[in-house]
């Protein structure tokens, strides 16, 4: 198995992303997000939205093993979440706010690459604060505490008139290490 490589994203992304999100979605949530929302994601739809993502003001970041997408993170300005317990996640000035890899690339150091080259961009941005937004359920919140987030804020996010509680983790950046 080759390493991943971690790179900027560009539009011959999209379809690759596409995959991912709805894959890894499907493979993460299910059993947390309404199955509807799970069945209702398409690879059209899907795809037409990262393209949108790259073209933007958003960075979007890949991994790629073996010339396939495994992976991706995509983030930027802060988005303000209504309804938070605290609002400290809303004063954070960056947002992680995807960051997927397939299930079968868990465990290898892959996130950990992607979260650490984002960071990275955003520091190089001069931001200082960040947030990244994620299910109470989702097992991944031992890897947003363990690569240093404080839960700092609590909101319900209401998915097909389903309400998710959701966890808000902030990251202080100049303080971030990046080990690879």
């Amino acid at each position: 198995m080759q390493k991943a490589i971690i790179r900027t994203a560009v539009l011959t992304d999209s379809e690759g992303i596409a995959a991912v999100h709805i894959q890894s979605w499907r493979e993460t949530y299910t059993g947390i997000m309404p199955q509807q929302r799970l069945d209702s994601m398409n690879m059209e739809r899907s795809a037409k939205h990262w393209q949108a993502n790259i073209s933007g003001a958003f960075t979007v970041l890949v991994a790629e093993v073996e010339g396939r997408v495994v992976g991706f993170a995509s983030g930027g300005d802060n988005r303000e979440q209504p309804d938070c317990e605290t609002g400290i996640g809303n004063a954070c000035d960056c947002e992680l706010g995807a960051l997927y890899l397939l299930q079968e690339f868990h465990g290898r150091g892959i996130g950990k690459a992607l979260f650490n080259r984002f960071v990275e961009l955003m520091k190089q941005e001069k931001r200082q604060t960040m947030v990244v937004w994620v299910a109470e359920k989702n097992k991944s919140t031992g890897f947003y505490a363990a690569m240093g987030g404080e839960l700092v804020d609590r909101k319900i996010l209401m998915v097909c008139e389903e309400p998710i509680p959701v966890l808000g983790y902030r990251y202080a950046i100049e303080n971030q290490h990046h080990s690879q």
